[in-house]
C-alpha cells in the first residue's frame, strides 16, 4: 500500500464540498474524520488526515461532503505516514446528485 502524508482536492464541480476522510483504526473499525475547510468551484485544498484524528499507519481514503448533494469518496485507501511529503490529488467534477472524482495521482510537496 502506498504511502501518503496528505490527501489534495480540487473543486471543479457545480458545488461546494469539503474534504475529509474514511481511515481504518487499530480495531479495524471504519472511522471518518470531520470535514476540512469548504472549497469552492475553481478551488482546492490539502487535507492532512492526522490534524484531524488519523493516526500514523493507518490505512486513509478521500471522503468528499458535498453540500445538499451525494457524498463520495476517492475508492482507494492509503498508508497514512505524518512524516511524508507524497500526497493523493484527486478532481472532483459534475453536480451536487451526479459527480465524478478523478484520481491524478500521488505527487510530492
Amino acid at each position: 500500500m502506498q504511502t501518503i502524508g496528505a490527501l489534495k482536492l480540487r473543486n471543479n464541480g457545480g458545488f461546494v464540498c469539503a474534504p475529509a476522510a474514511n481511515w481504518i483504526d487499530g480495531d479495524g473499525n471504519i472511522q471518518k474524520t470531520d470535514n476540512g475547510g469548504h472549497i469552492a468551484l475553481g478551488q482546492g485544498e490539502m487535507f492532512n488526515p492526522g490534524d484531524h484524528g488519523v493516526t500514523n499507519q493507518s490505512p486513509v481514503e478521500l471522503y468528499i461532503w458535498i453540500e445538499a448533494g451525494n457524498d463520495r469518496t476517492g475508492g482507494t485507501y492509503f498508508m497514512y505516514d505524518s512524516s511524508s511529503s507524497e500526497y493523493a490529488e484527486y478532481d472532483i467534477t459534475g453536480t451536487t446528485l451526479d459527480s465524478d472524482v478523478h484520481f491524478d495521482g500521488v505527487k510530492a510537496n
